[in-house]
């Protein structure tokens, strides 16, 4: 039975209406009953398939995603009924800038946007657009006179080490050193090698268990910046 009333008077009560209605007749309204339900079933479906999709990102992403065209996205959107994205104007180019980053949240907090710049080769340019606008709540400023955390760092290693752990300008570390008249380093790294020189074995395993509490102690701390 229909839920169409104006047809369901004509197909059901055939006994009420004071004369049988033509074969014809019946046989149409029964075929525009049978169309109008497997449109409706057509358009529920295209709706449960369709509406899954996070229609906040651009038609761009989603075309790339499944593997349509940007227009035909456009135009599911509009049958769907889902409003424009954010940015709907957003280059391809700036979208896949923006899913980079997101996926190296992790690997950009505590960084300065110099240093960003540096390690992943960023445009000299790139703090004009909208990656450095998407960033810039999780990267350090660089610019900003900050003090260091002199009180946890461990002056028996030397001065190298600790502006490598603890992202010194170089030759800090021995400023403060000796204006703090702190002792020197019983550890000495050999001039233009990096090398660390010791007594013996002992004393190098010393230095390298120091090292790497002094890493863990800096990565707690830029984890709380």
């Amino acid at each position: 039975m229909s839920r169409w009333t104006g047809l369901k008077i004509g197909l059901v009560s055939l006994d009420r209406v004071g004369y049988p209605l033509p074969v014809a007749k019946v046989q149409s309204a029964k075929a525009v009953i049978t169309r109008l339900l497997y449109s409706q079933r057509r358009r529920k479906a295209f709706l449960a398939k369709w509406s899954k999709l996070d229609w906040s990102k651009q038609d761009v992403e989603l075309a790339d995603e499944m593997g349509l065209s940007r227009e035909r996205i456009r135009q599911i959107r509009k049958q769907v009924g889902a409003p424009e994205p954010t940015h709907h104007r957003r280059s391809r180019k700036t979208a896949q800038a923006l899913q980079w980053a997101k996926d190296k949240l992790d690997k950009f907090k505590g960084l300065s946007a110099a240093e960003l710049r540096r390690k992943y080769g960023l445009s000299r340019y790139w703090q004009t657009g909208l990656l450095y606008q998407f960033l810039k709540p999780l990267l350090r400023d660089g610019r900003r006179i900050r003090k260091h955390p002199w009180d946890l760092m461990n002056f028996r290693l030397p001065n190298r080490g600790l502006e490598r752990i603890w992202r010194l300008p170089y030759n800090l570390a021995g400023l403060y050193r000796w204006r703090k008249r702190r002792p020197p380093s019983p550890w000495r790294i050999k001039p233009g090698t990096g090398d660390i020189q010791c007594s013996g074995r002992g004393q190098l395993q010393a230095h390298h268990w120091r090292v790497k509490a002094e890493e863990r102690n800096a990565a707690r701390l830029f984890a709380q910046a």
